[in-house]
């Protein structure tokens, strides 16, 4: 049986900036096993997300 995760869904805030001049990109693309990692962690936030979410709604249909 997989652990439940204590994750708190909250408020998002996302600041852009001017990109770095002294950063140089990568040749020749990502590495597979990060691009695998960020797909893996990016599902499993999703899911804590989503679950999150269904348990927040129950809560609210027991309160009423």
């Amino acid at each position: 049986m997989a652990r439940q995760r204590d994750t708190i869904a909250g408020k998002l805030r996302l600041v852009l900036d001017a990109p770095d001049a002294n950063v140089t990109p990568l040749r020749g693309g990502a590495d597979p096993r990060l691009v695998s990692l960020v797909r893996l962690l990016a599902r499993q936030a999703a899911r804590d997300f989503v679950n999150a979410e269904v348990e927040a709604a129950r809560r609210r249909d027991l309160q009423d």
